[in-house]
Parts: C-alpha cells; sequence; structure tokens
C-alpha cells in the first residue's frame, strides 16, 4: 500500500478515535481543570476508573491549555497515574510518572505515587526490545511503537501525531499524523530500521537504554515522508508493556 495512503487511512482512523473520545467527553463536561478534578475525584471512588481516567485527561488538557504554572498538570499527572493503577494499566501509571518527572514535578503526591509505581510495575518482565512503548504528544495523547519478534529478528510499527492547535484536537484531530514500519537489524542495544517508508540516503536507529528506547533518525530533506509536516520518530519512548499489542 502506497505511503500516502497508509498516512490518510491513519488520519482518518485517529480522526473517529478523538472523535468516539470527544463524544464522551460530552457525557461528562467539566469547564476547568479544577471541576475536571472533581468530577473524576467522585468516579474513583465509585470504582468507576474508566470514567475517573477521562476525567483527569480532561483535567490535563485543560491545565496544559490555560496554565502559567505547572500545580494543574501536576495534579492531573498523579491522578492518571493513580489511576492507572488501580484500573490494572501498571504500564499506563509508569508513563505518566515518567512525565511527571519530565517535566520537573517532585512535590509530595509525585514523590508518593512514584513509590506506588514503582511497587507495581513488573520491572525484570520488560526486559527486551519485544514490547509496547509510548511517546507523550501532548493534551493526555500518546504516541505509539509497537516492537514483535518475526523469524528471528523484530518488527517495529510507529503510530505517530502532531497535535497542533490543542483548542482544535477533539473537533478536528491532530496538526498532522505519521506511520512507520519495518524489520530491525542489529544486536546488543543498537538496531537499524529497514524501511520502505525512509527515503533514500536516510536511516533510523533505535538504541535500548534499560527498558526504554531513544530513537535516532536522519532530519530533514525527504526523511520524514512516511508522515504530514512536523512528525518526526525521533526522541525518547517509555515502555509500558513486554507484549506489542497489550498494556
Amino acid at each position: 500500500m502506497p505511503a500516502a495512503i497508509r498516512i490518510l487511512l491513519l488520519a482518518l482512523a485517529v480522526l473517529a478515535g478523538i472523535g468516539a473520545a470527544a463524544i464522551q467527553a460530552e457525557d461528562t463536561p467539566c469547564a476547568t481543570a479544577a471541576e475536571c478534578n472533581t468530577r473524576g475525584t467522585q468516579a474513583y471512588r465509585q470504582g468507576s476508573y474508566p470514567q475517573a481516567l477521562d476525567a483527569f485527561a480532561w483535567q490535563l488538557r485543560l491545565a496544559e491549555r490555560q496554565e502559567q504554572g505547572g500545580a494543574d498538570s501536576e495534579q492531573a499527572l498523579n491522578n492518571l497515574a493513580l489511576t492507572s493503577l488501580k484500573a490494572g494499566q501498571p504500564g499506563r501509571a509508569r508513563a505518566w510518572m515518567n512525565l511527571a518527572l519530565d517535566r520537573g514535578y517532585s512535590g509530595k503526591a509525585t514523590r508518593h505515587n512514584l513509590e506506588q509505581v514503582a511497587l507495581k510495575v513488573d520491572y525484570p518482565s520488560l526486559q527486551g526490545l519485544a514490547g509496547h512503548y509510548l511517546r507523550y504528544a501532548g493534551q493526555a495523547e500518546w504516541e505509539s511503537l509497537q516492537i514483535e519478534p518475526v523469524k528471528g529478528s523484530y518488527q517495529a510499527s510507529f503510530a505517530l501525531m502532531r497535535i497542533g492547535n490543542p483548542e482544535k484536537l477533539m473537533e478536528y484531530g491532530p496538526a498532522a499524523v505519521g506511520e512507520l514500519s519495518g524489520r530491525l537489524e542489529g544486536q546488543g542495544a543498537l538496531y537499524r530500521l529497514r524501511s520502505e517508508g525512509l527515503g533514500a540516503g536516510c536511516s533510523l536507529l533505535v538504541w535500548q537504554e534499560g527498558i526504554d528506547l531513544r530513537v535516532v533518525e536522519s532530519l530533514g530533506g525527504d526523511c520524514q515522508g512516511y508522515g504530514g509536516m512536523g512528525i518526526a520518530a525521533a526522541g525518547n519512548w517509555v515502555k509500558i508493556s513486554s507484549q506489542a499489542r497489550d498494556d
């Protein structure tokens, strides 16, 4: 399938998913981060974790759009991490806590929940290259990298997005999306992606650092032809599961 058609299909899928999220959010609307926190806390106490996660995701979105400092975002990230643990998603909880630490948050709740996440995550099971990795795109949305063992090697699949205007995300979807897949060749901690989606003379390396990954790629020219404007796979990726299609 031509790359342009794959990207179009991916964009339609992302738009459909975000549209569904917007409809769900209208069932429990909250106009401010504080109101979302209240609604999410109520759902959490009732054991309605999917509803709590939805409300806390909206808390984070509104906090990222409106705040000057970081208190509201830190609270939202802690809410998402703790609720993910309760929902049986320790890998997701780890990703939320990593994001909080990357932003330099170190409040009392962050320190407490960091201990809770560390106790719940099965770190030995996350060893090895295969699995599901996330990278934060903004507005409570994640980009995805799935790596699966295939005939003595590995198959990597990236699903990428650039948020663009956060006010328009739920109405129109992300500003750009991208899709890139191919076979990983290498050994030890360093692998090279072999893919028809990469332009001539372009390279993409996957470096395994502990249980997480760092992607390094050629930038500029036709090297990001696998996605829309501003799309790139380069950066840090957090592992949430040893299963490529599981949390």
